[in-house]
């Protein structure tokens, strides 16, 4: 009899289903960090015009930066008739005044660097033009001439850990026709062919240096270091009249507002600047 009854019961969920199965449920995986929105970096740039020689930017605003890169390495900038520096807060009053000027200022612009790492910040056209550069404190100053020329400051932005930005810059001149070129692919197994503009990158001036949302990075040249780099750099014409022009620079998060007591780096919009007109090529 006990034999009948379990044969009956295998029989009875067999048949009609009497032995209850639970349903299947989806595996769904999470992950344990949360996703990382990806903000990026905004740089925003002026250039400051002025007569050659002007007092305030040839002289003045230096006062009241402070210096940046080593003791060498600002030598070595000072033979190019270089200049760096760093103004925290609003600065002097007569900045901020030629900040927010339409007549004094050329080519504003706002740049994004979520998936780019670099840009190349135009500062003048110089066209034919002759100068000498030295890359080596101990070595000897060598003349470059160079016809087409299109100069600029390469600006490279990466966030430090404590919110503010570091700054890589670099001077570089474009010059002459885009050509070709044959470079290695990134694993090095094969030639790849690229058109591209002639540069002169002078990595050994370059320049890194931290900003905080209310510092201004100011780069610059020497009005009395004539045919050097810096000449090259930051000199430009109008009409016959010599200028002087000074490269301002800031930097902040994406996520972060400009601070509202800074005055706004927007001056001359309806005013673009020859070398902007010129266009960076790559």
């Amino acid at each position: 009899m006990r034999v009948a009854g379990l044969l009956l019961v295998l029989a009875c969920g067999s048949v009609v289903g009497c032995v209850h199965r639970r349903p299947s449920v989806p595996t769904i995986v999470k992950s344990l960090t949360p996703p990382r929105q990806i903000d990026g970096l905004v740089v925003e740039s002026v250039l400051i015009e002025q007569p050659l020689g002007d007092t305030f930017i040839d002289r003045d605003l230096w006062t009241e930066a402070t210096p940046v890169g080593s003791p060498e390495t600002r030598a070595l900038l000072d033979e190019n008739g270089l200049r760096v520096g760093v103004i925290s807060g609003t600065g002097p009053q007569r900045l901020q005044t030629l900040l927010g000027s339409e007549t004094d200022t050329v080519s504003p612009q706002l740049t994004t660097f979520q998936m780019r790492k670099d840009t190349v910040l135009p500062t003048a056209t110089a066209g034919a033009c002759k100068y000498e550069v030295r890359t080596d404190l101990g070595g000897k100053a060598t003349t470059v001439e160079l016809t087409q020329a299109r100069c600029g400051v390469l600006v490279r932005p990466q966030q430090a850990s404590d919110g503010r930005v570091r700054v890589w810059c670099e001077p570089q001149v474009q010059h002459g026709d885009r050509q070709q070129w044959l470079r290695p692919n990134e694993d090095g197994t094969k030639f790849a062919q690229h058109n591209e503009v002639p540069s002169e990158k002078y990595a050994a001036l370059g320049v890194e240096t931290t900003l905080g949302p209310d510092d201004y990075l100011i780069v610059g040249w020497d009005a009395a270091a004539a045919d050097t780099l810096g000449s090259v750099l930051f000199s430009a014409d109008a009409g016959g009249r010599p200028r002087q022009r000074v490269l301002v620079i800031r930097a902040r998060p994406a996520t972060l507002p400009t601070a509202p007591d800074l005055p706004p780096i927007t001056g001359a919009a309806k005013r673009p600047s020859v070398a902007a007109q010129a266009a960076w090529k790559k």
